[in-house]
């Protein structure tokens, strides 16, 4: 999909160096980790993002402007714990928004964000819910996200067995 340049996609296996690396930025900046641990961080969240890409657990999307990467995000889906009906539907957790800070305020984020919430509504996940930083804080309510601590959507759901 693209519109003025700027194109997402769901990423492949292909593309788990730039998830991790992306996601690894992130903590960087966010949780101040030590530039002497950042090879090592990348290293074993691609070992991780590649387990469960394997397993069909954690979705990606890429997004970039005028052919130049852009940003990422992800999406791991897990079961929720049945309800009383005995349903356990899907949850997904945002995992790791990230646009490099030339992009930032560019439009990159809300087309990976609407390419996430396409694909989350086309599996009937249940709810959606992220950590966010404090710069991104303002960034998910335009999306349908309340603001707290854990910031959580919840999605329409008809009940249909998928």
């Amino acid at each position: 999909m693209e519109t003025n340049g700027v194109n997402v996609r769901r990423a492949t296996e292909a593309d788990i160096a730039v998830l991790a690396e992306h996601r690894t930025a992130l903590r960087v900046y966010e949780h101040g980790i030590p530039p002497y641990q950042r090879a090592f961080a990348a290293e074993v969240t691609a070992n991780t993002y590649a387990e469960l890409f394997a397993a069909g657990d954690l979705l990606g999307w890429i997004v970039d402007q005028h052919g130049a990467v852009a940003g990422s995000v992800c999406a791991w889906l897990r079961r929720m714990l049945p309800h009383v009906d005995g349903v356990r539907p899907l949850e997904a957790r945002v995992q790791a928004m990230y646009i490099l800070p030339e992009y930032r305020r560019s439009g990159c984020g809300t087309v990976l964000m609407q390419a996430l919430l396409e694909e989350m509504r086309a599996r009937d996940v249940r709810r959606v819910y992220l950590h966010p930083s404090e710069q991104g804080r303002h960034f998910y309510p335009a999306f349908g996200f309340r603001d707290a601590d854990e910031m959580e959507l919840f999605l329409p759901y008809d009940g249909a067995p998928r």
